[in-house]
Order: C-alpha cells, then structure tokens, then sequence
C-alpha cells in the first residue's frame, strides 16, 4: 500500500517537472517571445507626456527605443521587477538596446498589486524623484510592461508635485 502511494507520487512528481520546465523556460526566456504575443500588445497603453522633460508608456521594443532616441530621450526609467523571472529577462534586453544607443538605463521596480505608498514602490517614486532633481534638463521615458498601471501612478505622483497647464501637460512649479 506504501509502496504503491510512493510509486504514484513519484509518478505524480515527474509529471510536475516536465509540465514545469516548458513553463520555466517560456518564462526565463520572455524577452525572447514577447515581440510574438500580440493580443498582448493590444493591452499596452499609450507613450503620452507627463510634462515637457518626462514621457511615460509601455515596455519600448527596439523600434520604440529607437524612437525615443530620436526624439531626445537619454535616460530610460524602468518599472518592471527583476524578481519577476519574465520582467528580468526584458530588463536585460532593455539594457542591452539602451546600451547600443547611447542611453542611461535605470531601474526601479515597482508592484502594481500594491498601493503606491507600499514600501517597494514608495522607494522606486523616491528614485524617480532623485533622478529628476538631478537630472532636470534630460528628456526621460518612464514605463512598466503594459504602460498603464505601475507608470500611472507614477505620472499621477508627476502631476501632483508639478501641476497642470491647459494641456494637461505637467509643468514645474518650485521645486519637486
């Protein structure tokens, strides 16, 4: 009876590793089939300003990058997590295509399960924060995988210590 309950849990444990590692490697490896997963893409949000210096969006491919560049953009800000085995692996093609075009990447994970005044993503708005006070005169992208949830409380955070012109456009006001 033992013997036979071990047999079916042996059976029942090799079944779970070789379901799991297909998942596993899918997911180590989704910066590489990420460009494939349209209906992904049609979630994404939009890339809009935030204010004259801060433009905010979705995961930027290298088309995207390319753009951005193009438009005056030298530093990167990344919300994903590198904890998240699927975001670590965009986090490391990120830096790779920044790297190629000359651009500053930065990282601060933030989770979008938690409220914005959670540890995790009180410390990546804090950076954001830093990183704008030194930087002010550099045009920056801000973004999260889909471009709505992590950087929208970001650019909410933007809005409140600037303020809005008629544009909706956030303008400095002192000093953030």
């Amino acid at each position: 009876m033992i013997s036979k309950l071990f047999g079916i849990f042996l059976r029942l444990l090799l079944l779970a590793v070789i379901l799991a590692t297909p998942a596993y490697l899918f997911l180590a490896n989704f910066a590489v089939f990420e460009p494939f997963l349209f209906p992904l893409h049609y979630l994404q949000g939009n890339v809009h300003h935030v204010s004259q210096k801060i433009i905010v969006g979705p995961y930027p491919d290298e088309g995207l990058l390319k753009n951005l560049h193009h438009r005056g953009i030298r530093i990167v800000v990344s919300l994903l997590d590198p904890h998240l085995i699927y975001e670590k692996s965009l986090i490391e093609r990120e830096d790779h295509l920044t790297k190629e075009l000359g651009m500053t990447a930065y990282n601060f994970p933030m989770d979008s399960a938690q409220p914005p005044g959670s540890a995790l993503n009180a410390r990546a708005m804090h950076n954001i924060r830093v990183l704008i006070r030194k930087y002010p005169r550099v045009k920056m992208y801000i973004h999260c995988y889909l471009g709505k949830h992590r950087v929208g409380d970001v650019a909410s955070m933007l809005i409140k210590w600037f303020g809005k012109n008629r544009e909706g456009i956030a303008v400095p006001q002192g000093n953030p």
